[in-house]
C-alpha cells in the first residue's frame, strides 16, 4: 500500500492552491482535517489544478483561462468536509461538492468506504473497525449507516 500523504505534504504538493495571499499571511487554515480524508482532498486539488492549467473557454474575444483557485480553509464539520476557496467557478464548485460527498461516505480515521457509521454527539464518520479500536464509549455512540 502506498504511503499516505500528511497534511503538510499535501499543502506543499499544491503551492498555487495553498498559496498565502493578502489577508491570509499565515497560509491555509486546516483545522482538524481527518487523516482518512487526505487522499480525497489530494485528488480534489489535483483535479482543480489540472482544470486551471489545461482548460480554456472560447469566446468571441478569444480563449479565457479559469482563475487560479486558492483554498482559504479546509476542515471537518458535522461529519463532512468543508473546503472553502477564493476564485472558483461552477466547475470547481462541482468538484468540491463531489469531494464533500465522498468524504461523507469515507471513514475519517482510515479512509475505508466499508461498514460505515456515524457517531452521535460529536458527529464523525467512522468504519466499524476504527470505532472498535477507539473503545467501548465510541462504540456505544456509533450507529451503522449500512442499508441492508
Amino acid at each position: 500500500m502506498a504511503k499516505q500523504l500528511k497534511i503538510e505534504e499535501l499543502i506543499r504538493k499544491y503551492p498555487l492552491i495553498f498559496e498565502t495571499y493578502p489577508g491570509n499571511p499565515m497560509g491555509i487554515n486546516w483545522y482538524g482535517l481527518p487523516e482518512g480524508w487526505i487522499p480525497v482532498v489530494d485528488k480534489l486539488c489535483g483535479s482543480i489544478q489540472s482544470y486551471i492549467d489545461r482548460y480554456n473557454r472560447y469566446t468571441e474575444e478569444g480563449p479565457i483561462k479559469p482563475q487560479q483557485v486558492t483554498c482559504t480553509q479546509m476542515k471537518e464539520k458535522f461529519g463532512g468536509l468543508r473546503f472553502y476557496t477564493n476564485g472558483h467557478d461552477d466547475i470547481v464548485e462541482g468538484m468540491i461538492s463531489m469531494a464533500e460527498y465522498i468524504c461523507e461516505n469515507t471513514c475519517q480515521d482510515c479512509g475505508s468506504e466499508e461498514d460505515l457509521g456515524i457517531t452521535k454527539g460529536w458527529i464523525s464518520v467512522l468504519c466499524r473497525q476504527c470505532v472498535i479500536a477507539n473503545g467501548d464509549i465510541a462504540m456505544s455512540n456509533w450507529e451503522s449507516t449500512n442499508k441492508q
